[in-house]
C-alpha cells in the first residue's frame, strides 16, 4: 500500500516550525539580553538604566510567555 504524501502541508509544517523555532528563541534571547544589562547597570551604579532594562526583560519575558502559551492551545486543539 502506498501512502499519499501531501508535500505542500509537509513544507508548509516545516516553515512554520522553523519560524515559530527563530521566534521563541529570540524572544528568550532578549529577556537574557536585557537581564543582563540590567544587571551590569546596577553594578555600575546606573539606577535608571537598570530599571529601563529591568523593565524590559519583563516584557520580553511576558511576550516569550505568550508565545508558549500561544503555541500549546494551538497544539492542543488539533
Amino acid at each position: 500500500m502506498i501512502a499519499a504524501v501531501e508535500f505542500d502541508l509537509l513544507l508548509e509544517t516545516i516553515g512554520i516550525s522553523l519560524g515559530a523555532g527563530v521566534v521563541v528563541t529570540a524572544a528568550f534571547a532578549l529577556v537574557v539580553r536585557s537581564s543582563a544589562r540590567s544587571a551590569e547597570a546596577r553594578r555600575a551604579g546606573d539606577g535608571g538604566a537598570a530599571m529601563l532594562h529591568g523593565t524590559l526583560a519583563a516584557l520580553f519575558f511576558l511576550a516569550f510567555a505568550a508565545i508558549v502559551v500561544f503555541g500549546l492551545i494551538v497544539m492542543l486543539r488539533k
